[in-house]
């Protein structure tokens, strides 16, 4: 009997490099972008895929596939289920490198959106206010309640048996732990602002999280955060089976004093499989923007719009209390990492307050023989991942959750 050969072609735009989309067609990574119905006909359907770069930027993928019918009629009808079903891996394939990296591309439209908010609503709200302790508690209650209003602690439940109270995300059997310590500039935060955070990075890289509810300034200034921390991540690796299962996430000042942890750890022998910083508040010393970088730098500290330079300073002298701001346990900037930190991710937004501050310690880090992979997102702002809805914030997220997925499988027992 006659067989007939079909032959489909998709053919779809992206805005990524186009390394980086055929890096994430072979079959062995389908699972992190197909999902379940389309990786499970993908891999019948495979096909070929190339893909060609664009003189303006970006590129063209083409996915093909060919397949023999009994019958030209029948043939005709498979085709056009073939098409379809090629139309959707190609959209997806490209939808998920663009969301991963755009890196130099502008911010999209929700980033724009979201960045406006900020701008018209968010800063001028900060400039005024008073920043006493009553207007911090109020501060505090109000995005603890919009953040349980969207549904954030959902998935998490209190951490029941914890020496700090806070969040638990169960994570798979045998997983290992995820420590996240949530920003607010040492004033404010808590585990439920940052329970989605929490989530994503603990279902992405297949993780047990614990996002302690540390005591915060003024009313507890430095150590009592360092501290707390301390313990949670202790309890933490009691509970996945040593300090080497361990990684260890935050974002802003919860980024400094993941940083600040790391050190005493070390001082230990203690030593985390990771960090995964968001936004690291590493100098506040001022609080501004640094000047090491000129004018650009003051600039890019005054015009970030989610945190003025007034607000910045007061919380840095309440979390500082006696203490010199030039400590490296409140400015981890000034004790840089070396051979002996684990691996480290850093994401940063390209107008953000810190970035300046943050390149210069990745650097002098660099130099001292630390691992650190630094990727700043262009337009965005301070702690941009941590407000969900954007397609930059979700690659972020998705680039630590790899970053802390790689360092910690296989990962030993206790270390030290």
């Amino acid at each position: 009997m006659a067989r007939h050969t079909v032959t489909v072609a998709v053919v779809r735009r992206f805005s990524a490099e186009p390394g980086d989309v055929l890096a994430l067609a072979p079959a062995t990574r389908w699972r992190e972008w197909a999902g379940p119905l389309l990786h499970r006909l993908g891999r019948r359907y495979a096909g070929y895929v190339a893909v060609r770069a664009l003189p303006g930027g970006g590129g063209e993928l083409e996915w093909t596939r060919s397949l023999r019918s009994p019958s030209r009629p029948v043939g005709v009808v498979e085709g056009c289920v073939l098409r379809v079903l090629l139309t959707l891996l190609a959209r997806r394939l490209v939808t998920e490198a663009d969301r991963r990296i755009p890196l130099s591309r502008r911010p999209s439209p929700s980033a724009r959106l979201q960045r406006l908010g900020l701008q018209l609503v968010v800063r001028p709200a900060l400039t005024v206010a008073p920043f006493d302790r009553r207007w911090i508690r109020m501060m505090r209650a109000v995005a603890t309640a919009a953040s349980r209003a969207t549904g954030s602690r959902r998935v998490a439940g209190p951490a029941c048996g914890a020496p700090v109270p806070g969040l638990w995300v169960d994570g798979p059997e045998g997983a290992p732990g995820l420590l996240v310590l949530h920003g607010g500039g040492y004033v404010a935060g808590s585990p439920d602002t940052h329970a989605a955070m929490a989530v994503t990075l603990a279902q992405l890289s297949g993780s047990t999280a614990y996002v302690p509810d540390y005591r915060l300034a003024p009313e507890h200034p430095y150590p009592a955060a360092l501290d707390d921390a301390d313990a949670a991540f202790r309890h933490l690796a009691e509970r996945v089976g040593g300090a080497g299962r361990v990684a260890v996430a935050g974002d802003s000042a919860g980024g400094a004093l993941a940083l600040g942890l790391l050190d005493r750890l070390r001082r230990r022998g203690e030593h985390p499989a990771a960090l995964a910083l968001v936004s690291p508040w590493v100098d506040l010393t001022d609080p501004a923007g640094s000047d090491r970088r000129g004018r650009a730098s003051r600039w890019i500290g005054a015009m970030d719009p989610l945190t003025p330079p007034r607000i910045a300073r007061a919380c840095r002298d309440a979390y500082a209390g006696d203490t010199p701001v030039d400590d490296p346990g409140i400015s981890p900037a000034h004790r840089p990492l070396d051979t002996t930190a684990p691996p480290t991710a850093i994401v940063c937004g390209g107008d953000d307050f810190v970035v300046a501050d943050v390149r210069s310690f990745v650097e002098t880090s660099r130099s001292r023989g630390a691992s650190i992979d630094l990727r700043v997102w262009l337009g965005m702002v301070h702690c941009f991942p941590v407000v969900a809805g954007t397609p930059e914030g979700a690659s972020a997220l998705a680039v630590l959750a790899a970053h802390i997925r790689r360092s910690t499988v296989g990962a030993g027992g206790p270390s030290g």
